[in-house]
């Protein structure tokens, strides 16, 4: 049986077929005013919304054609993993030009780095690598294919390190882990590659040991959160929370301070030592300020530490070994904390790098995380599905 609705002004009839009588309701009108009975609107807007659920129309608001915001850690993953792919093909293309005993071994290590980094800022959702990244060194000439310098790699590298760890400090945890971690070590690469090929070192911004990291208006050593109720509970080693960082952060300091004390009297290098072990009380200091400020129970200070054999035979390897482990301490904090807590993290993390290189020590591809580059997905190459590798295989710096 088929029905169809006629509507008029003031008159809507239904029309049925020829052994059923059709029916028809009319408003009453006037020339002065139109005036539809209530009973008569709510059977007309039934009928309509039966109408339009049987025909199936689904009503959807139209599309403003703005695209969603992309989150700022996305953006800042997708801008470091272009950024690095940029600086890789550089340094491979460096690498390829260069002979042995110039450099070459330098640049092939930075490749491996580079292409560890590339690797762990990669979105598994990626097909193929962006090549949106602006080149390192404008051309002079204009000519798109000019070959890139060895300054300005070495210029693009600093940079890229640096705007990763601004970042990292507006980032969300985990990605903010991440790069914090890519950051330092590509600072470090920076300052090594001009060492080895004497160029002026990059600037960057220097850690002060005086203030808080990068300024940051870090609590004065002895002073305590108003806003703390009047007891404390311990945190709970084994729970992943700010507090918990911070107070293994304090315990790291505290062990950090004792060694540099004993390695004063035993190091030959006792300038350096002396100079350490000042940045290792002041952060002492600095970390329980912040620990406090969260309202977190300080760690009581040890008495002693046992020191293994190792440190009597080469006081300098050990040193590096201590400064090493430190990593993945002010990576959780990274992680973890926010505002001053993770500033200071950030720039603690990479002064704890740059100690370890100067006392020998290797330093790996992520600092201040603990994972197996190996475990890495590997990069699609250009026009390829997921799943085939390139690069080298990713070890430390």
């Amino acid at each position: 049986m088929t029905t169809s609705l006629t509507i008029f002004a003031g008159t809507w009839c239904t029309e049925f077929p020829a052994h059923v009588t059709p029916w028809c309701v009319v408003d009453e009108q006037t020339s002065e005013k139109q005036r539809t009975p209530a009973w008569g609107r709510l059977v007309l807007v039934s009928v309509v919304a039966l109408l339009v659920a049987g025909t199936g129309v689904v009503l959807i608001p139209r599309d403003s054609g703005t695209p969603p915001a992309i989150p700022f850690s996305e953006s800042a993953r997708a801008h470091a993993f272009e950024d690095t792919l940029q600086l890789s093909e550089s340094a491979a293309a460096l690498a390829e030009a260069s002979v042995p005993d110039t450099g070459k071994a330098g640049l092939e290590k930075a490749v491996t780095l580079l292409t560890t980094h590339a690797r762990a800022l990669l979105d598994p959702a990626d097909t193929s690598p962006s090549r949106s990244s602006t080149p390192l060194e404008p051309p002079a000439d204009g000519t798109p294919n000019a070959k890139p310098t060895r300054a300005a790699l070495v210029t693009a590298l600093a940079g890229s390190g640096q705007k990763r760890l601004d970042d990292a400090r507006e980032a969300d945890g985990g990605i903010a882990r991440l790069l914090a971690a890519v950051g330092s070590a590509q600072l470090l690469e920076a300052e090594e590659l001009a060492a080895a090929w004497q160029l002026p070192a990059p600037k960057q911004t220097p850690y002060s040991t005086s203030k808080g990291p990068s300024g940051s208006s870090v609590p004065a050593a002895g002073t305590s959160a108003t806003a703390c109720p009047s007891t404390t509970p311990i945190p709970d080693a084994a729970a992943a929370t700010t507090g918990t960082a911070l107070a293994a952060s304090v315990r790291a300091q505290q062990e950090a301070v004792y060694v540099y004390q004993v390695a004063v009297r035993r190091l030959d290098n006792t300038a350096t030592a002396a100079r350490y072990l000042q940045v290792h009380e002041q952060m002492l200091q600095q970390a329980e300020a912040l620990t406090r400020a969260s309202c977190t129970e300080v760690p009581a200070s040890e008495a002693g530490y046992r020191l293994p054999g190792k440190f009597a035979q080469d006081p300098a390897s050990f040193l590096g070994a201590l400064e090493s482990s430190s990593l993945p301490g002010f990576g959780d904090l990274v992680a973890l904390g926010t505002g001053d807590t993770r500033d200071w993290a950030i720039d603690g993390l990479l002064a704890a790098a740059r100690r370890s290189t100067a006392w020998g020590a290797d330093v790996p591809a992520l600092p201040g995380i603990e994972l197996d580059a190996g475990n890495l997905p590997p990069l699609p190459t250009p026009g390829s599905t997921p799943g085939t590798a390139t690069g080298s295989k990713p070890g430390s710096r």
